[in-house]
């Protein structure tokens, strides 16, 4: 039986769909719209696929549903590092020699072992580099320390927002939001590009 149950309320003709749980799963079911973190996500951003214009409410509420599980599904399956509404070809950009920027390492993760993303935001927490930088556990399970790195050969790169994630391993939507851009060079050749600066501990949540 489902822990879940959908209750649908239809008014200034949009659909709003909201999820009661009257009882708390045994596991997460994270790819369903009806889990814990498809409520929190279809909560913050469920708003903006209700796009139907049909004449119909109650069509318009079957349509916006569907676009709404579409979505959801899209970034469960797709994990794009941008928000949906982020146009990639449109922000290339070239980072000069001598720009400072920050990265998240991972325990065990070499000073010269850059991942492909970094941010101009500064990182205090293990907290803020799930919910801000939406990193998920799977990807870096026990996050130590933050690292400072100088750009010092001219760095393709693409800049732009962060976008949501869905956490299997925590249950839960990161939302994103901090800046981020990714290196558009080949993996290998990352730290010919920048220079390891200085690191700090993180604070464990």
């Amino acid at each position: 039986m489902s822990a879940f149950k959908k209750v649908s309320v239809v008014g200034s003709g949009l659909a709003a769909i909201l999820y009661c749980t009257p009882a708390i799963a045994e596991s997460c079911d994270y790819q369903s719209i009806e889990s814990k973190p498809g409520q929190e996500w279809n909560e913050a951003y469920g708003w903006r696929y209700d796009t139907s214009q049909a004449a119909n409410k109650e069509e318009r509420f079957e349509e916006n549903l569907k676009n709404r599980e579409e979505a959801y599904t899209k970034l469960v399956k797709g994990q794009s590092p941008w928000p949906d509404w982020f146009e990639e070809n449109d922000t290339i950009s070239l980072l000069p020699v001598g720009t400072l920027f920050q990265m998240a390492m991972a325990e065990g993760q070499k000073d010269e072992q850059l991942g492909g993303f970094g941010t101009f935001d500064e990182i205090h927490s293990v907290s803020e580099v799930r919910e801000d930088l939406a990193v998920l556990q799977a990807w870096k399970a026990d996050v130590n320390r933050v690292n400072r790195y100088r750009v010092v050969e001219v760095l393709p790169v693409r800049i732009g927002p962060i976008g949501p994630q869905i956490d299997p391993d925590g249950c839960k939507m990161l939302p994103g939001r901090f800046s981020q851009f990714q290196m558009l060079v080949a993996p290998a050749t990352r730290s010919h590009y920048v220079q390891f600066v200085s690191s700090h501990p993180i604070e464990q949540d």
